[in-house]
């Protein structure tokens, strides 16, 4: 299993289709962020090139926060079949190396509640309330200030 930078977001529609957007179909799992030059995908492939994790990292403000260089992730899964192995900690550790690079200051995300422990583990942290996505659930806006790295 590698962990890669993924060009083609359209490998990635079917993960984000069987994890996250079952409500849609699988024309519609792609992002309009997909198509920006600024926008990047971090993925988890194995030997025969599938794709068993996902993630996106967009050039996008939050006006919750006030830093000049800002990144969300979204759109992050990992196939049922390849959990437990480290490669979303993998993903977000290549993501965050990328991110400094580029000089960002903070990334930030949306993250599912089923998800929030992950991200607190990573050394994200939480602002403000739960709230609720249609068609998807409760969420809480998390974040990671990459000089903190």
């Amino acid at each position: 299993m590698k962990i890669t930078e993924i060009k083609n977001s359209k490998k990635l529609w079917p993960l984000r289709n069987l994890v996250l957007w079952r409500h849609k179909i699988l024309l519609d799992c792609g992002i309009e962020a997909d198509l920006k030059r600024s926008t990047f995908h971090i993925g988890a492939v194995d030997e025969d090139d599938n794709v068993l994790g996902t993630s996106t990292y967009i050039n996008q403000t939050n006006d919750n926060f006030n830093d000049t260089v800002q990144y969300r992730l979204r759109a992050m899964a990992t196939h049922p079949s390849a959990r437990g192995k480290g490669l979303g900690k993998k993903m977000i550790e290549k993501g965050l190396d990328k991110l400094k690079q580029k000089k960002v200051d903070i990334v930030w995300c949306d993250a599912r509640i089923e998800a929030a422990e992950f991200y607190k583990k990573m050394g994200f942290q939480t602002v403000g309330e739960t709230y609720d996505v249609p068609d998807i659930g409760p969420h809480k806006l998390m974040y990671y200030r990459i000089d903190d790295k």
